[in-house]
Order: C-alpha cells, then sequence, then structure tokens
C-alpha cells in the first residue's frame, strides 16, 4: 500500500511539470539567480527602460524593454534614474520585450549623461515617438548639409535659451549628437543644470549610418 502511494505522489508530481510545460509556464525559485535575468538599466518614460549594462545574450546594452512591477513593490523607479534589475526569465513576446521584476535596487537617482549608438536613438523615437526629442546641437549651416532624419536643430550656444521651449517637459528624453560628439557632451551638461532628467548622447554625426 505504501508502495502505491509513493507511486500515486510521483506520477502527479510528473503530470504537474508536463502541464506547466505544455501551458508555456514555468516553476521558478525568486531566490535562484540561474533562473532569473539581471541587467542595469535607465528608466525612459513609464515602464520603459534602456539596458545600459548587461552580459545577458537575448538582453544586450542599448536594447530597450518594458518592466512590470509586482503589487508588493513600489513600482517603477523615478524617471532618469538608474537601477539594477532582476527579472524573471520567461520575456512576453512584444517589441519592445516585456518582463516582471523581481528585485531593483538603485545605483543612482540620476543617470545623467550616457552615451548612446544611433540605433539606440532610432529604436527610442520609434518607441517613444511623443516623450523623446532628436537634438542636432551643430550650426544651422551644419544642419542644412545634412542631418538625421527628424532632427531638430537647436545650436549649442543656444541650446539653454531655445531648449525650455522646444521641450517644455524635463521629464521627456532628449537625445543629442553634433559632428563628433565634443558638443553634444557640452550640451548635455547644459541640460542637465537646467534639470532635465533623461539625457543621452548619440555622438558625432560622422559614425552615422542611415537605414534607409
Amino acid at each position: 500500500m505504501k508502495s502505491r502511494s509513493i507511486y500515486v505522489i510521483t506520477a502527479v508530481v510528473i503530470l504537474g511539470l508536463l502541464v506547466a510545460a505544455c501551458s508555456g509556464g514555468s516553476i521558478i525559485d525568486p531566490d535562484d539567480e540561474a533562473n532569473t535575468l539581471q541587467f542595469e538599466g535607465i528608466l525612459l518614460h513609464g515602464s520603459s527602460i534602456l539596458i545600459t549594462k548587461s552580459n545577458e545574450d537575448q538582453l544586450p546594452q542599448g536594447q530597450l524593454i518594458s518592466l512590470s512591477f509586482p503589487d508588493e513593490m513600489e513600482g517603477p523607479p523615478a524617471v532618469g534614474s538608474l537601477y539594477s534589475y532582476e527579472i524573471e526569465p520567461a520575456l512576453r513576446e512584444s517589441w519592445p520585450p516585456q518582463g516582471t521584476v523581481i528585485k531593483a535596487d538603485e545605483i543612482r537617482a540620476f543617470a545623467g549623461h550616457t552615451v548612446i549608438s544611433f540605433d539606440t536613438a532610432e529604436m527610442i523615437l520609434e518607441h517613444l515617438p511623443g516623450n523623446a526629442y532628436l537634438i542636432d546641437v551643430r550650426t544651422p549651416e551644419e544642419y542644412q548639409d545634412g542631418h538625421v532624419s527628424g532632427a531638430q536643430n537647436i545650436p549649442l550656444d543656444e541650446t539653454e535659451e531655445v531648449i525650455l521651449t522646444a521641450v517644455p517637459e524635463k521629464a521627456d528624453v532628449i537625445i543629442v549628437y553634433c559632428r563628433s560628439g565634443n558638443r553634444s557632451a557640452q550640451a548635455s551638461k547644459i541640460l542637465e543644470e537646467l534639470g532635465y532628467q533623461v539625457i543621452l548622447d548619440a555622438g558625432g554625426i560622422i559614425d552615422y549610418k542611415s537605414n534607409d
């Protein structure tokens, strides 16, 4: 009788595992780091995160991810903050991919000047068309000679005067670029002093390759 009970319990466990596998579910121990994904990222807007550091193949640096936070957590961090995240390994298929947070720890309350690629800039602009701005800080003459599609021209020496009108919401994403990356870094410092919360630097247009 005892032997039969053991067989029944074993069969139930196996059946449960098979059902979970067939339904796409998984049995995850939140304390088992091998079963989680870990990375660092800046909160851009809402629940959208820019991954700034990662060793995860499916979550490379420069990728975007949308995160949901369990009810017992306080919710998303502040816009522009840099956090380390630990999330469940099962990502929901969408663009950007969606993940569920297990743990989030603040690294810096304000990420500050962050260098990105033009490919990442284009992803952000596509994902947040109403809350992200691409600013060319070169001279009007340089801008007229050729610029990235969709960019507004606000020359470096006019940044402080013009940006408050061009981007009135300081929680919106500002992406700057110039010719080689020098003026965009200077513009980023000005924007930081003005209180903008998400400042990204795409560097110089000399490194830009259009996807058109």
